[in-house]
């Protein structure tokens, strides 16, 4: 049993490096539409048994239920990324045998990336998708909570540190599409130029952000 679990952001906090060529009412409707395209190619994904969102946000919460994914509230005195996903994994009844976490803002990411992904999940161990600046752009376990989260800043090598000394197996899988999220307006223009099929791509082009970047 599978689960995929997508942290998201409170909408107000979303996109802050886009404040010079969105809105603040723009950067909610993005992150809402990236949101749209995480959780649709997860749910369809055929290895995936159910999709959770969680997040202090009661909008992202009300999308991620009308998309058919479990909604979790992030309690007020969560600090931090990686309390958040242990608490929600924590949340989950009755606990997953295996669990995926994609975060809400790689809009390209298909159903067929995420079975790559999964493919490679061996029976005790982490398969990691690394983002660019050594991050980790998505991270499946099994078991589900046989490391510590450790997302943030360098999280690529803390994460393979973590299930090494664990003596878990690791296997790095990389993922074009998992690596694309949506931070900055030179990301816009390229996701923009390669004209995806995707809700982010209707919104984006609804706003009219070409003629901006």
């Amino acid at each position: 049993m599978i689960r995929a679990l997508v942290p998201a952001k409170a909408l107000g906090e979303a996109k802050g490096r886009l404040a010079d060529v969105l809105t603040t009412e723009e950067r909610r409707q993005l992150a809402l539409a990236m949101l749209e395209d995480v959780v649709s190619a997860l749910t369809a994904a055929p290895s995936v048994e159910s999709v959770s969102v969680v997040s202090p946000d009661n909008e992202v919460l009300s999308l991620a239920a009308r998309l058919g994914a479990d909604a979790i509230a992030e309690s007020a005195n969560v600090v931090g990324l990686n309390q958040a996903l242990t608490r929600a994994l924590s949340a989950m009844s009755p606990p997953p045998d295996a669990l995926l976490v994609v975060p809400g803002d790689v809009p390209e990411m298909t159903p067929e990336d995420v079975e790559a992904l999964l493919a490679a999940l061996p029976p005790a161990g982490i398969v990691i998708c690394p983002s660019p600046d050594e991050g980790t752009s998505a991270l499946a376990l099994r078991p589900a909570n046989v490391i510590t989260f450790r997302f943030g800043r360098k999280s690529l090598p803390a994460h393979v540190k973590e299930a090494e000394k664990a003596g878990l197996t690791v296997n790095v899988v990389r993922i074009a599409s998992l690596s694309r999220d949506v931070d900055e307006p030179e990301q816009l223009r390229e996701l923009l130029e390669r004209a995806p099929d995707t809700a982010t791509y209707r919104a984006l082009r609804e706003m009219g952000i070409e003629e901006r970047v």
